[in-house]
């Protein structure tokens, strides 16, 4: 087993070579020492990023090839990672070689421990598609699973989306005005909507680290239901053991501390909307007061503080958003946002989306740019070398095809020769045959042999007469 500073070395030389970013060295050089020297094997030096508790370094290198022969990537980038594995940028290699180019994809590959049977297997393909059905402006989209048979790893196909998670986009500002929460939260409630009413699908683990802002200003909605899934799966599996961090932050059911509703811990809970209507009721409050209301568990007495920014009514009907029981939550989240947006200006929600596109547009700093340069130059010398192969590969197959016209045409050749020197053999022989027919006793042969019977009978007779009258 290789140790930390053997993988620090070999990361170097990656970085030294340019198959890693800085960014991308400075991650996973952290992720190793976080799980060789932190307590307990693992540190938690921010309590916004969770840990799984298992090693999410998964050995993966950029320029590495993934997926089945049919269905094969190469990871570009490393995008992000945590408690439920990587997500990479990835070329779609089948792709590539059919068309010469590929589009931009994220592949999240999963922990080895969320596809450690057969069961876990099946429920995550049966997750994937489901949420596959989903076809919404602000879900993003999955467009297929898949199986590394090297490394036996599963991973998620995604659109691929430039931006940066709503989690670390409150990390820069601490709060924001209640119109840009319109602005950024009404989306993800339609789309929830939109995956109730038409699939029954419930999100289950909604917080700002799974809302996406793209630089073109739009919100997607992340991880729709599989991580809670394969949460729930794993800690089912793992039940009376030794739990994992990722075992005591995460529901059995659904949801991460924080966000997760009360009776997501019971283990007769049902998927509802009510689960999402109270993580949206939590994030509302955060965004606009930069903490959460009740710190990572609600207990049945605790108060929050009324937010400064909210009316009284909106006040009022936040808190039955994170009320204890569900059943005196608002029936969605798009409900309540709509309850609470009635006595808002809709221009202030148009100039605080304009601003949030502006700001997003903006907001890559100078290492993410050289690294966003870097990767696109190392994509042009890819795409020319892709060219010049294919023209190599073009001049070969025409060689090959002029070699294979110049033996088919001397074929033809010989054979027209041989034709030729059987047709003069078969012209010598009827000549001698017609030689043979001018002799004499061949023509002789030939007239008698066209006498009739009956004038041979005749020609005896009148012999036979002439031969009596002489004597």
């Amino acid at each position: 087993m290789q140790k930390p500073l053997q993988k620090i070395r070999e990361l170097r030389d990656l970085l030294n070579e340019g198959l890693l970013s800085q960014h991308e060295f400075e991650q996973r050089k952290n992720a190793i020492l976080d799980s060789e020297f932190a307590p307990n094997g693992r540190l938690s030096a921010n309590a916004n990023h969770e840990t799984s508790g298992d090693d999410t370094d998964l050995g993966f290198i950029a320029g590495q090839e993934i997926g089945a022969q049919s269905k094969r990537y190469k990871l570009e980038r490393l995008l992000g990672q945590g408690g439920m594995g990587q997500v990479w940028q990835v070329t779609d290699l089948a792709t590539q070689a059919a068309l010469g180019h590929s589009e931009k994809l994220a592949l999240k590959i999963l922990p080895a421990q969320f596809t450690q049977s057969i069961l876990h297997t099946r429920l995550l393909i049966e997750e994937a598609s489901l949420v596959r059905k989903l076809a919404h402006e602000n879900i993003v989209r999955v467009y297929d699973w898949g199986r590394d048979p090297a490394t036996n790893s599963y991973f998620i196909m995604m659109e691929y989306l430039e931006g940066e998670d709503l989690d670390s986009y409150l990390r820069k500002h601490q709060r924001c005005t209640w119109p840009q929460v319109l602005q950024m939260l009404l989306p993800v409630a339609h789309a929830l909507h939109y995956a109730w009413d038409r699939h029954k699908l419930v999100h289950r683990d909604l917080k700002p680290g799974n809302l996406l802002l793209t630089k073109q200003g739009q919100v997607k909605l992340l991880d729709f239901g599989i991580s809670a899934r394969l949460v729930r799966m794993h800690h089912q599996t793992n039940a009376g053991a030794h739990t994992s961090g990722l075992a005591r932050d995460q529901s059995p059911h659904a949801g991460t501390a924080g966000y997760r509703a009360p009776e997501a811990g019971n283990q007769q809970a049902q998927f509802t909307p009510a689960l999402d209507v109270y993580a949206m009721a939590i994030m509302i409050y955060q965004l606009v007061e930069g903490v959460l209301p009740f710190g990572e568990y609600h207990h049945s007495q605790q108060q929050a503080k009324p937010p400064a920014c909210l009316s009284a009514t909106q006040w009022r009907v936040l808190q039955s958003g994170f009320a204890y029981a569900a059943s005196e939550r608002p029936e969605s989240a798009l409900a309540l946002l709509e309850a609470m947006s009635a006595s808002v200006n809709p221009q202030q929600v148009k100039q605080a989306g304009a601003a949030l596109y502006t700001e997003m547009s903006v907001s890559l700093s100078p290492a993410d740019l050289a690294a966003q340069q870097r990767a696109e130059q190392r994509r042009l010398r890819k795409e020319l070398e892709l060219k010049r192969r294919q023209q190599a590969s073009a001049a070969l197959h025409a060689l090959v095809e002029k070699q294979k016209r110049l033996r088919d045409v001397e074929r033809l050749e010989q054979l027209a020769q041989s034709e030729r020197r059987q047709k003069a053999a078969e012209l010598r022989l009827l000549q001698t045959a017609q030689r043979e027919n001018l002799k004499p006793e061949s023509l002789d042969r030939v007239q008698v042999s066209n006498v009739s019977w009956e004038e041979a009978q005749r020609y005896l007779a009148a012999l036979s007469q002439e031969r009596g009258q002489s004597l």
